[in-house]
């Protein structure tokens, strides 16, 4: 048991100081748990006690970040200015696998990538995918995982509490659900108005359809024999796309609309807004 011991606290610091010097990161104490695989909980603590003080390593350093993570760090490779830094972003990474894990657990529901941007509006959302992509080397986020629908967005989930088969399924409903939430929309437009749907208007808060899912959606939708009353018009001047259906409005009265909706602005015709489609 000794020498197991000796073994793991070898490989930690050699770990902390390869991370710190190779890559200029922390090392959080949960590698513990994968060195020491197999040693009971309180010689784990032991270790981490033991480096913690400077008992065996003196350059070895601990910071304790505001959420409670330990991480490690040699100050020979690595400054504490640095180093809390890295905490910062440690700390944001924490918060995202947090948003991840109660979606996953409170709601049983995949989390789109989008909702990282939303939930961290003064970080570039490529530093997010940035940060994503180094969770997937952390042993602290191990049950994270993504998605990724046909269309190319993204979904993170954490694996605790939603199978890799049942987030398949789930990715394919959204991408339904967002098809479904189009029609339903264009129909009800075209129906009550009447008025074509301008295709940005579900890329706004209020439908929250991806910009990657939308456009997969809309051309399903109109090679769909289900929505064969779903037509499509481009404005000639400004490029615009138009969404009607023929069940209410023909191409002459939904062309003549798109002109004039364009002509008065994007708002236009939108005092009345309608519900998100179920």
């Amino acid at each position: 048991m000794t020498e197991q011991i000796t073994e793991v606290k070898t490989k930690l610091i050699h770990n902390v100081r390869r991370n710190s010097k190779r890559y200029g990161a922390l090392t959080s104490s949960r590698i513990v748990t994968v060195l020491a695989k197999g040693l009971p909980g309180d010689l784990q603590h032991g270790v981490l006690e033991a480096i913690s003080t400077g008992a065996i390593a003196s350059d070895i350093r601990t910071l304790v970040t505001p959420s409670g993570q330990l991480f490690l760090y040699s100050q020979d490779y690595m400054s504490s200015e640095d180093a809390a830094a890295k905490a910062k972003l440690e700390e944001v990474k924490y918060a995202m696998a947090e948003k991840i894990r109660r979606d996953s657990r409170v709601i049983t529901a995949l989390t789109p990538l989008n909702a990282m941007f939303a939930l961290l509006p003064d970080i570039k959302p490529v530093k997010i995918c940035s940060l994503l992509n180094e969770m997937q080397t952390q042993v602290q986020y191990r049950d994270i995982k993504t998605v990724s629908a046909f269309s190319g967005e993204l979904y993170l989930y954490c694996n605790a509490h939603i199978t890799e088969k049942y987030a398949a399924l789930l990715v394919r409903s959204a991408v339904s659900d967002a098809c479904s939430t189009i029609v339903g929309t264009v129909r009800e437009e075209s129906r009550v108005y009447p008025r074509p749907t301008r295709v940005s208007l579900f890329t706004s808060q209020v439908y929250g359809i991806p910009a990657a899912t939308l456009h997969p959606c809309i051309v399903r939708v109109l090679n769909s024999p289900e929505y064969a009353d779903i037509r499509k018009l481009v404005h000639p001047e400004t490029d615009a796309e138009y969404l009607y259906s023929t069940l209410h409005m023909n191409e002459e009265q939904a062309y003549s609309l798109m002109k004039w909706m364009e002509e008065k602005g994007p708002v236009a015709g939108r005092a009345l807004p309608l519900p998100r489609c179920p």
